[in-house]
């Protein structure tokens, strides 16, 4: 889904619109879910579906994917990547380590975002960007920028294990791609570069966002 210049053989992508359960889990993967609410299994077993697929795509075609101290995955050694659903959608990116640290991927649906908590999601400067819009063009943009920070936050998490608020971060137009920066210092972000290119793809009302830390 999105337009890269990544090989298959180091980066994969899957997405899917249906629901699956516990038969695409392995053993221990099952045993995670026993105390699941309907809604979460099927989001954690039709993440994991997607997950096993395009981890099977590098090279990786019986894999498991536990949970950490965050009930973040916890992907073989040798791989990265991350899992999003929307309730309508549901996606995960891998990638093999050695040319990536880190990825991460927001999957969300187009006008979630109101205008009564634009303070606490958005910088002055986004608010201003956002303010030139209007209708449905507005509802894009807002889920848009939103979908851009939940991706570096799954993406800078792992390098950093820094929890940051939503206007710690700014997202900005830069010639014809989106980038972010960090507004607020603290010790790791020197593990992150100072902007980081923000990748996306819109599918239907679904607005898909992505982002990754190379490895030199």
């Amino acid at each position: 889904m999105f337009n890269t210049n990544f090989t298959s053989n180091i980066f994969s992508q899957y997405f899917t619109d249906e629901v699956f359960g516990l038969n695409e889990l392995t053993a221990n993967e099952k045993k995670l879910t026993t105390s699941f609410a309907a809604k979460r299994l099927h989001d954690f077993s039709t993440g994991r579906y997607c997950a096993h697929r395009a981890l099977a795509a590098i090279g990786y075609p019986h894999a498991e994917i536990l949970t950490g101290a965050d009930n973040q995955p916890v992907w073989p050694e040798g791989a990265v990547g991350s899992i999003s659903h929307s309730g309508k959608l549901t996606g995960a990116i891998v990638g093999l380590r050695p040319h990536f640290l880190s990825i991460g991927i927001d999957i969300e649906t187009t006008g979630k975002i109101k205008p009564d908590v634009w303070r606490l999601i958005y910088t002055p400067t986004e608010q201003d960007f956002l303010n030139k819009f209007t209708g449905e063009e507005l509802a894009f943009y807002t889920t848009l920028l939103f979908s851009f920070k939940e991706s570096f936050y799954k993406m800078q998490h792992p390098l950093t294990h820094t929890f940051l608020e939503f206007t710690d971060v700014e997202v900005f137009f830069n010639g014809n791609i989106f980038e972010l920066t960090i507004l607020k210092d603290f010790d790791a972000k020197k593990a992150l570069p100072q902007t980081v290119p923000l990748h996306y793809h819109q599918h239907n009302n679904q607005v898909i966002t992505f982002c990754y830390l190379g490895n030199k």
